[in-house]
């Protein structure tokens, strides 16, 4: 994967919401960026030897046609994020971006669909869900935050309410959370698919409940951060 790397430049950083934040990387050397599908997620290196690896989000964004945009949570909120140690992307930051990897979306109307987010991970989340609305399959979106400001991509979920369920969820407790989770998955069939993004914590979670309810293959984790999470 390193012989791929290809060096980018932070051009732009500006909030999504409150703690969220949106980097565009702007190629350099009038080198080519690949194009990515709606949820893929990209490899970010601090050096071209792969130093200090971490998965982001991409966003989309019509307007720009040479670049990417990455997702990341705002650094200085207190909280620990394996998005932001020792990877900051500040303006005029150099990295370099690997080739973006498309989240697996299981298309078939015969199978349910449910996708969980939390966090940044929304981005992935909604992305699948685009996916599964353009292909004609119904599904449903839980997504999780602490506040509605802190709520990333809202109004992209929202866009897609005429293609299939989109439900919220802002200050839960942990036991409140775990039983938004099991209420959304109870009762459903083996061959359900389940998607999740999010924080480690919040993954394994949907991941315990959903071992209970279908096929351990049909569970997607799309992890963000570090390669080691």
């Amino acid at each position: 994967m390193h012989d791929n790397l290809i060096p980018v430049v932070v051009s732009r950083k500006w909030q999504i919401a409150e703690g969220y934040h949106a980097v565009e990387l702007r190629p350099t050397h009038k080198a080519v960026l690949p194009p990515f599908d709606d949820g893929s997620r990209v490899t970010l290196c601090l050096n071209s030897a792969g130093g200090k690896e971490r998965f982001y989000p991409l966003l989309r964004f019509s307007s720009l046609s040479d670049g990417y945009v990455v997702g990341t949570r705002q650094g200085g909120d207190g909280r620990t994020d394996n998005l932001l140690s020792d990877f900051p992307l500040n303006e005029r930051d150099e990295v370099f971006v690997g080739i973006p990897e498309s989240p697996p979306t299981i298309v078939d109307e015969r199978v349910r669909s449910i996708l969980f987010a939390a966090g940044i991970g929304v981005a992935p989340i909604a992305g699948i869900a685009k996916r599964l609305a353009t292909a004609g399959q119904r599904f449903e979106v839980h997504n999780f935050a602490r506040s509605a400001d802190r709520a990333v991509l809202r109004e992209e979920l929202h866009a897609l309410r005429s293609h299939g369920k989109v439900s919220h969820y802002f200050g839960l407790s942990d036991d409140l959370f775990a039983q938004k989770c099991s209420h959304a998955m109870s009762p459903t069939h083996a061959n359900t698919q389940i998607y999740c993004s999010g924080p480690p914590a919040f993954m394994d979670c949907i991941e315990r409940q959903a071992r209970e309810w279908v096929y351990a293959a049909n569970i997607h984790k799309i992890v963000l951060g570090d390669h080691t999470a």
